[in-house]
């Protein structure tokens, strides 16, 4: 794609974020200096591209002008303004509010949900030009460490503050504007740094590429990544809970940074061979979605992953009722724990940090399907995670534990069954809905217009349905009661 819109530029266009509020697009010549075609060097930095998220232990900088210009960008003003920030202001002498603002926004770092960037890596170091938005970590050396007060940077990089590190043979420099250091401790970390090269990660422009190959990142916001050992204690001290047993170390590791810790334990399930059937619950976004559309998407990938000759699967979807388990006196933390853990291990394909992140600062949905193999629960949450982006993460489905039989939804909603979808009532709810003069063909009709299944027809919970009548029978025989008395 050739940019005929500029007569300074030209080659190849890549998107670097997103145009929401403000217009966040890049133009990139990458080509001319890799010697590749401009289709390649377009299609490398697209395939590197990812959303940035991060799990920091300090979020050390925060250049809130400039990151409001990114796409979640009014998400962290939004916090700023309810610590008390004056968003126009660096965040010297603004009292207690920066701790307040790097408290909450934390937890929206790590749940950021549409910022594209390309990571800062040997495979796209030579493929970066100005402009384009990227994600950085690397263990770094700070220099010229700000002074206090911090002061507007002079444009010299021998007197201005700035990070350094190496990707191969090529230099990156992070600089960044010393006024927007959240607090005075960021501001001594960064004089350790001179001393002792520290891991910092975070997300910037690149600002130039030079003659030598150093390439100049100017920073929208960084901190230090957070290790399993601090994510152990910061789930101690925001727990109200005891922390239930079957948790690891694995559970708490920092899944964006390279130095979080050991990998994901994603292939630990109860013993079983491979036709032992478990369940599992995915979790979603629920304000990505409309109506029915998490219905339409667990139903279609649960076709794929499992052969129709041995499908028999039950299907669920509802809202997270989390207030539940808070009214309990619960916090997102324990919700996550007590969700993850079990002796012996649950498969699961998110970490403690991250769920009780995701149960703070978003409304989820969750779903839930039966009868699958511990293969194919694998091959589900594979299959959801490239197909549909409002999907979270996955954890085995196990209703003894108190905290999924609470929050999960009790009774399936569909019945897979080879190639036909049978989609289950219960005598109450078909006596409402024939006393509401509900069509009850329609839902029948808008899952035959999909073209998934072969057939579609209902199927009656009996045994859900003999629970009502024995409760409606008693509900009345009291009130018969109560009247003769």
């Amino acid at each position: 794609m050739r940019n005929d819109l500029s007569g300074q530029v030209s080659g190849a266009a890549v998107q670097a974020g997103s145009i929401h509020g403000g217009v966040n697009v890049v133009v990139v010549n990458a080509a001319a200096e890799s010697g590749l075609p401009d289709e390649v060097v377009t299609e490398r930095l697209r395939q590197s591209s990812h959303t940035w998220r991060a799990r920091f232990s300090s979020v050390d900088l925060v250049n809130l002008p400039r990151i409001a210009m990114l796409a979640d960008g009014g998400a962290v003003l939004g916090a700023a303004r309810t610590a008390g920030l004056d968003g126009t202001k660096p965040f010297r002498n603004q009292g207690v509010a920066p701790g307040v603002f790097v408290s909450s926004v934390k937890p929206l770092f790590e749940t950021w949900n549409s910022e594209e960037a390309t990571k800062l890596c040997a495979s796209t170091i030579d493929n970066v030009d100005r402009g384009l938005l990227v994600s950085f970590e690397a263990r770094m050396r700070c220099r010229n460490p700000p002074r206090m007060p911090p002061s507007e940077p002079t444009g010299v990089l021998a007197k201005d503050p700035h990070l350094l590190f190496d990707i191969g043979d090529r230099r990156v420099i992070i600089t960044f504007d010393p006024r927007w250091l959240t607090t005075s401790t960021a501001s001594g970390t960064l004089h350790d740094a001179a001393r002792n090269p520290l891991v910092y990660s975070g997300l910037g422009t690149v600002a130039a590429v030079l003659d030598d190959g150093t390439i100049r990142v100017s920073a929208l916001v960084f901190g230090q990544p957070e290790n399993p050992f601090q994510s152990q204690l910061r789930h101690l001290n925001s727990s109200a809970l005891r922390t239930p047993t079957g948790l690891t170390t694995a559970d708490f590791r920092n899944e964006f940074s390279t130095h979080g810790g050991e990998p994901p334990l994603l292939s630990r399930t109860r013993e079983g061979t491979a036709m032992t059937r478990t369940g599992i619950a995915l979790l979603f976004d629920e304000d990505q979605v409309l109506p029915g559309q998490i219905d339409r998407e667990v139903l279609g990938q649960a076709t794929r992953v499992a052969p129709e000759y041995r499908r028999d699967l039950g299907v669920a979807v509802a809202s997270l009722p989390v207030s539940r388990a808070v009214d309990a006196g619960a916090t997102a933390a324990d919700i996550a724990a007590h969700l993850l853990a079990r002796a012996p291990s649950l498969w699961k394909s998110l970490t403690v940090p991250r769920l009780s992140a995701l149960i703070e600062v978003r409304n989820l949905a969750v779903s839930t399907v039966t009868g699958l193999s511990t293969e194919q629960i694998r091959d589900l949450d594979e299959a959801l995670r490239e197909e549909v982006p409002s999907y979270l993460g996955g954890m085995e489905l196990d209703r003894t534990l108190p905290m999924q039989g609470q929050l999960f939804p009790e009774h399936d909603q569909y019945h897979l069954v080879g190639a036909e979808l049978r989609l289950i009532y219960s005598a109450e709810g078909r006596y409402l809905d024939e006393i509401n003069g509900e069509d009850l063909e329609q839902p029948l009709d808008e899952w035959r217009g999909l073209g998934l299944f072969r057939t579609v027809a209902w199927e009656e919970d009996t045994r859900r349905s003999e629970t009502e009548e024995r409760e409606a029978a008693t509900l009345l025989g009291d009130w018969l009661r109560g009247r003769t008395d």
